[in-house]
């Protein structure tokens, strides 16, 4: 398929990343349930302020608290970025019977439309909600509006690691966008710097989660453009002479309309990317840019890759993935229950993290930790900077429109 080829179906995908507005998005269950209730599940709702007060937010209950005024709720609704969910519904209703989980398994980008279409309707469908920033879409739309709060048990942001202490939600775990290459073909990474991926070796041979689609993807080239400075010197460390712009506004643009021209081979799914990367008995395999949260598929699948750790001039950006109570949700105290249940409890043992708790994630506590990777402190990454990405990933999306 040809780059204009891949590009023309992604005007509606834009919409709904962007203006919120455009190309319905329709939730795929990752539980029992086809489709979210369309009533308002409170219509006779309280003020928001009322609600707030209500809800207790700012109150850390214990769980056998929760659990006694949840089991009078009887369930509890979740919108999810993951389909693990399904994993966290079986573990949490096994340990806490009489609470049923309504989990729905959709894309970032469509929870931020579906929950902004619901709530400008007057519909209060779900309880929490369990995304990325998306861009700082969420912190700064969702979140500043109301339609988002957060739920920040001190008994758990105690043991937070240090950065993650004032974030918009509870952060629970992170990954990373990075670099793949198969470990059958390679015996140790044949690329050390993302300037890499726009050389002539590697022209139609790089795998890419399409920008378009995923806004994890997207943060990490619009972060390029905020590490501007950065990756001008990585280009220098790499061919030994300063970056003569074409036409752009710095290194971080001038790398992306590189690896642009360079013709890289956009995928619907990280799947799709460790699949084409990690398939055994390959003789030239390509290389790929997708979360590092796929090296489960290592054991799972028995891919043969492994993704980059030491990459000038950043391994990559945190996409960090938070746990928010839905504005006037109908089931508070069930979702508290829950919250703390995928965040791991106060004790970091909760069954409710351990999905998350695999190789290419890491947890945001101090007290989870895996041995079989790096741990957070020596991870060298971009800042995750929401305000940067919210004012200026249009700017970005138009310029790789405009060179594609």
């Amino acid at each position: 398929m040809n780059k204009n080829s891949r590009w023309t179906s992604l005007v509606c995908t834009l919409a709904i990343s962007l203006a919120l507005t455009a190309c319905g998005a329709a939730s795929s269950p990752s539980a029992t349930n086809s489709t979210a209730s369309q009533e308002p599940s409170n219509s006779s709702a309280a003020p928001a302020s009322s609600w707030l007060e209500q809800a207790e937010l700012d109150k850390t209950e214990t769980t056998a608290e929760l659990y006694e005024k949840a089991k009078q709720e009887g369930k509890v609704t979740v919108y999810s970025q993951s389909s693990r969910i399904k994993d966290v519904k079986a573990s949490f209703e096994a340990e806490y019977p009489g609470i049923e989980v309504e989990a729905y398994d959709m894309s970032t980008n469509e929870m931020i439309e579906k929950i902004t279409r619901e709530q400008e309707a007057g519909l209060y469908n779900v309880d929490v909600v369990f995304i990325k920033d998306a861009g700082g879409t969420v912190s700064e739309e969702l979140v500043t509006s109301g339609a988002l709060h957060a739920y920040m048990p001190e008994d758990i942001v105690s043991k937070l690691a240090p950065g993650f202490e004032d974030s918009p939600g509870l952060p629970f775990y992170f990954s990373t966008r990075t670099i793949f290459y198969n470990t059958e073909a390679y015996s140790e990474a044949p690329v050390n710097n993302w300037w890499d991926l726009t050389d002539e070796k590697w022209k139609g041979k790089v795998v890419i989660d399409d920008p378009m689609l995923s806004a994890d993807t997207m943060d990490l080239l619009v972060t390029m453009v905020a590490g501007s400075e950065d990756m001008a010197a990585a280009y220098k460390e790499k061919y030994g002479e300063e970056i003569v712009l074409n036409d752009t506004e710095n290194a971080g643009y001038e790398f992306i309309k590189r690896l642009l021209a360079n013709d890289p081979v956009f995928v619907q799914s990280s799947d799709d990317v460790v699949t084409a990367v990690g398939t055994a008995g390959q003789q030239n395999p390509p290389l790929g840019v997708t979360t590092s949260s796929k090296s489960r598929n290592i054991i799972d699948k028995g891919f043969k890759m492994q993704f980059v750790y030491d990459t000038a001039p950043k391994m990559s950006v945190a996409g960090t993935s938070y746990l928010y109570m839905a504005d006037q949700a109908s089931h508070t105290y069930a979702a508290k229950l829950l919250i703390r249940w995928m965040a791991g409890e106060s004790d970091g043992t909760a069954e409710g993290f351990r999905p998350y708790n695999v190789l290419g994630s890491w947890s945001t506590r101090t007290d989870i930790k895996l041995t079989e990777q790096r741990p957070t402190s020596e991870l060298n990454l971009w800042p995750y900077d929401g305000k940067f990405l919210y004012q200026n990933t249009q700017k970005v999306i138009d310029f790789i429109l405009a060179n594609k």
